[in-house]
């Protein structure tokens, strides 16, 4: 049996991304589990506003993990763009938050009047210690996991890793608040409960706006160069007769991915690859940080071959490579 071949090092540092952020999302999930559940059994609106915090989290961490994960983010460090799942995933997660929020802020409203009013128990809350500690525990998890990723994303040189600590870190404090909250609610303090339940739900907001700002940029896939700007660069290396069916995505000064395909005249066939990387070149020069997939044919033939530049192999096309990926 043959020896398995070892791993490059941008393998590697994949790897590690996804293995950090699946864990990171499994301790999530628990961790909105125990605020959800616990939230529901002792009446706390604070838990279950803090619980879709958390959602938010975990929502972070799924797109950190598409990107890391799909065949073209390699390595988490491109953002290309998202598609119908992700779109489908952020429309139902809003309609989501903006329900329950809505619902939970009338609620935290309703019980506040009702103690500013003198209503007999206008607070129901009772938080079960056993909830306070496995809560407090699971926050304190999250967030050394949280630190730990954010060490490691540095090292790692991983994009996607860097969006979601970056995101979870930055709101890393109200979980620490919150648990604070939740003693002085067991000590008896039980007008904390919707006061901080309302403090919450805008952060939510603002929470769930960065995520779709930052690690969701591509929502409605827009072209990130004109086309007309990079057939204009292509047509000027020698050899060029035409550039068709340009494609871009990304975020110029970010990461941009690039599909042209070329048609060469017959005498510079030969130095398809060359011709590539010269393109490539100059895009970068012109562009800065991007990916570039070429399929370049000579004049008067259909059949097409495909390259990276800098890849030493030719791939055949795929058969999908004439769908538009607007």
């Amino acid at each position: 049996m043959e020896p398995c071949p070892p791993m490059n090092e941008g393998e590697y540092q994949r790897r590690i991304s996804y293995r950090l952020l699946l864990t990171t999302l499994w301790a999530t999930l628990l961790l909105l589990a125990v605020q959800a559940i616990g939230g529901w059994a002792n009446q706390s609106l604070t838990l279950l506003a803090e619980s879709l915090h958390t959602l938010v989290d975990g929502f972070s961490t799924v797109l950190s993990l598409v990107a890391v994960t799909s065949p073209q983010r390699q390595m988490g460090r491109e953002v290309w763009g998202h598609g119908r799942a992700e779109v489908a995933a952020t429309l139902v997660l809003c309609a989501f938050l903006g329900f329950t929020g809505a619902s939970l802020m009338f609620i935290a409203l309703g019980q506040l009047l009702g103690g500013l009013t003198g209503v007999e128990n206008p607070f129901p809350v009772a938080i079960d210690p056993r909830v306070l500690r496995f809560t407090a525990a699971m926050v304190i998890l999250n967030v050394a996991l949280g630190i730990y990723a954010s060490y490691q994303a540095r090292s790692l040189s991983s994009q996607a890793l860097k969006l979601n600590t970056k995101h979870f870190l930055a709101d890393a404090w109200l979980s620490i608040v919150m648990v604070g909250v939740l003693l002085a609610i067991w000590q008896r303090q039980r007008w904390l409960d919707p006061a901080y339940a309302l403090v919450l739900l805008p952060l939510v907001a603002r929470s769930l706006w960065r995520v779709l700002n930052e690690q969701l940029p591509m929502l409605l896939r827009p072209t990130a160069i004109a086309p007309e700007a990079i057939a204009h660069l292509a047509t000027q290396v020698e050899g060029v007769t035409r550039c068709t069916r340009i494609r871009s995505r990304g975020m110029v000064g970010r990461q941009v991915w690039i599909e042209i395909h070329l048609v060469l005249h017959p005498e510079f066939v030969e130095s398809a690859e060359p011709i590539g990387e010269q393109i490539d070149a100059l895009l970068r020069q012109r562009y800065g940080p991007l990916r570039t997939q070429v399929w370049v044919e000579p004049a008067r033939t259909s059949r097409d071959a495909y390259f990276e530049p800098g890849m030493p192999n030719y791939l055949p096309p795929s058969s999908n490579s004439g769908e538009d990926w607007a």
